[in-house]
C-alpha cells in the first residue's frame, strides 16, 4: 500500500512539474502542437547517441565487476543495463535499476552478494565523479557569463557546485575510511553480527583502491559517455528547430541530470523539463516549448533502448516477479 501511495504522490508531482514547465508555452505556434514538424534527421542521431550511451554504461559496470573478480560477458552487461533502465523507468517503491541488476547478478553469482552490491553501488559513485568532472570542466571558465543570469539560474548553479563538491568530498572520505590502517581499527570494535555488512563493506570498497586501474578505466568511460548522452538532448533541440550550439546544452545537462535524479517524479519527468526550461532560457534565450521538446525528445531517444530491456526481461533467464526482487532488496538492507 505504501509503495502505491508513494507512486501516486510522484505521479502528482510529475504532473505539477510538467504543468509548470508548459505553462508559458504559446500553443498556437508551438512545436509541441505540431510534432510532424520535427526534423527526423536530428532524431535518428539522437537515438544512435543514446545507444552508444548504453554500451559505455554497460562497459563501466563490466569493468567494476571485473575488479571484484566477477566475470560476465560484455553483452550480459549490456542486457543488465537495459533491464536496469527499464526498472528505473517503472520504479515503484524500492524497485529500481539497482535492485534489478543486483538481483540478476546475485542469481548468477550467489556466493558474491557483497561484491555484486558494492560494484553496483560504486557504479553510481563513478557516475557522480564523471558528472562532477564534466560540470566543473564546462563551467570553470564561464563564471562571469553564468553569474549574469537570472536569480533562479544562479541559485540552481550554486546548489550544483555545492552538490558536486560535496559528492566528491564524500567519495574521498569513503576511500580514506576504507583504507586498511583506519578500517582495521574500526573493524576491531564492530564485534556484533549486526555490523557484519559494515565490516565487509570497506574491504570490498578498498578493492577499487588497490585495483585503481579498473576504477580509472570505468571513470574514463563515464566521462566519455556523459557528453555523448547529453548530445542526444542537443539533437532533440535541433530537431525541434533550435540552432543552439552544443556547449550550453552540455553545461546545463549535468545540473538537469542531477535534479531529475532526485526521487520527486517518475523517471525525472517534469523536473527535467522545468529545470532545462529555466537554464536554457537564461543561457541561450531558448523558447520554453523548444526547451521542453528538447528534453522530451532526448528522453524518448533513451526510452527506445529502455523498451528493449523489457523484451530481454521477458526471457525465462531474467524473468522474475517484482515481489521476488523486493524481497532480495529487503534482505540486503537488513543484512
Amino acid at each position: 500500500m505504501k509503495k502505491w501511495l508513494l507512486f501516486l504522490i510522484k505521479l502528482v508531482l510529475t504532473g505539477l512539474c510538467l504543468w509548470w514547465a508548459l505553462r508559458e508555452v504559446e500553443w498556437d505556434n508551438s512545436i509541441l502542437a505540431s510534432p510532424g514538424d520535427l526534423s527526423w534527421r536530428w532524431i535518428l542521431p539522437g537515438i544512435f547517441l543514446a545507444g552508444v550511451t548504453v554500451l559505455l554504461t554497460a562497459f563501466r559496470l563490466w569493468v567494476l565487476l571485473l575488479a571484484q573478480g566477477i566475470r560476465i560477458t560484455l553483452w550480459r552487461s549490456v542486457e543488465l543495463t537495459l533491464i536496469g533502465n527499464l526498472f528505473n523507468l517503472l520504479a515503484v517503491g524500492s524497485i529500481g535499476s539497482d535492485a534489478a541488476r543486483i538481483f540478476l547478478l546475485i542469481r548468477d553469482h550467489p556466493e558474491r552478494k557483497m561484491a555484486v552490491t558494492l560494484a553496483v553501488m560504486f557504479d553510481h559513485l563513478v557516475g557522480l565523479i564523471a558528472m562532477s568532472v564534466v560540470f566543473f570542466a564546462l563551467t570553470a571558465g564561464r563564471f562571469d557569463a553564468l553569474a549574469s543570469q537570472s536569480e533562479e539560474t544562479r541559485a540552481i548553479l550554486k546548489f550544483s557546485w555545492v552538490f558536486f563538491s560535496g559528492g566528491l568530498a564524500s567519495i574521498v572520505f569513503m576511500f580514506v575510511m576504507s583504507a586498511p590502517p583506519i578500517h582495521n581499527r574500526i573493524k576491531a570494535k564492530l564485534i556484533h553480527t549486526r555490523f557484519a555488512m559494515m565490516r565487509k563493506f570497506p574491504e570490498a570498497l578498498d578493492v577499487y583502491r588497490t585495483k585503481w586501474g579498473h576504477a580509472l578505466l570505468a571513470t574514463a568511460a563515464a566521462i566519455v559517455m556523459l557528453p555523448i548522452y547529453y548530445a542526444s538532448f542537443w539533437c532533440g533541440a535541433r530537431s525541434a528547430g533550435s540552432m543552439v550550439d552544443a556547449t550550453p546544452i552540455l553545461v546545463a545537462m549535468p545540473v538537469v541530470d542531477m535534479l531529475s535524479a532526485m526521487p520527486l517524479s517518475i523517471s525525472g519527468l517534469g523536473v527535467r523539463e522545468a529545470s532545462m526550461k529555466i537554464l536554457m532560457e537564461d543561457l541561450t534565450g531558448m523558447k520554453p516549448d523548444i526547451a521542453v521538446a528538447a528534453t522530451l525528445i532526448g528522453f524518448a531517444c533513451s526510452l527506445i533502448w529502455t523498451l528493449m530491456g523489457g523484451l530481454l526481461f521477458l526471457r525465462p533467464r531474467d524473468r522474475a516477479s517484482v515481489e521476488t526482487i523486493e524481497s532480495l532488496t529487503s534482505e540486503e538492507e537488513d543484512g
